[in-house]
């Protein structure tokens, strides 16, 4: 994807460990992508109203029932594809998130890649 193209889309990123944000949020600035943080569904709400989020990226540092309370809050607030990352199967939410274990930094940017190409 050109960096020029994927400029126009802005991802939350959802994570309660800060060093793990921090690692999504330089490989996908280095794509090209705008990144707005957040740690819980208050301030994913407060994202969703004041950015135009265009896909949103739940980190497998949250709990569960913290996913699921933001998933919701996305949904309510950005009408936006969710991303939930995860280390082990099954995902925690149900469709129609988009789920992805994540290995490799790569990995969650060529699934961030995938969803923003539906959104085209």
């Amino acid at each position: 994807m050109p960096q020029a193209e994927a400029k126009s889309f802005t991802v939350l990123v959802v994570s309660r460990d800060p060093k793990l944000a921090d690692v999504r949020r330089t490989v996908l600035e280095e794509a090209g992508v705008r990144v707005v943080q957040a740690s819980d569904a208050q301030s994913a709400r407060a994202a969703c109203q004041k950015h135009d989020i265009r896909a949103a990226m739940l980190g497998y540092s949250l709990t569960p029932a913290t996913k699921r309370q933001v998933a919701n809050a996305i949904k309510e607030s950005c009408k936006v594809p969710v991303l939930e990352l995860h280390q082990q199967e099954p995902p925690e939410l149900l469709p129609p998130t988009y789920f992805h274990h994540a290995n490799t930094p790569d990995d969650f940017l060529d699934a961030i890649r995938a969803i923003l190409r539906t959104l085209r």
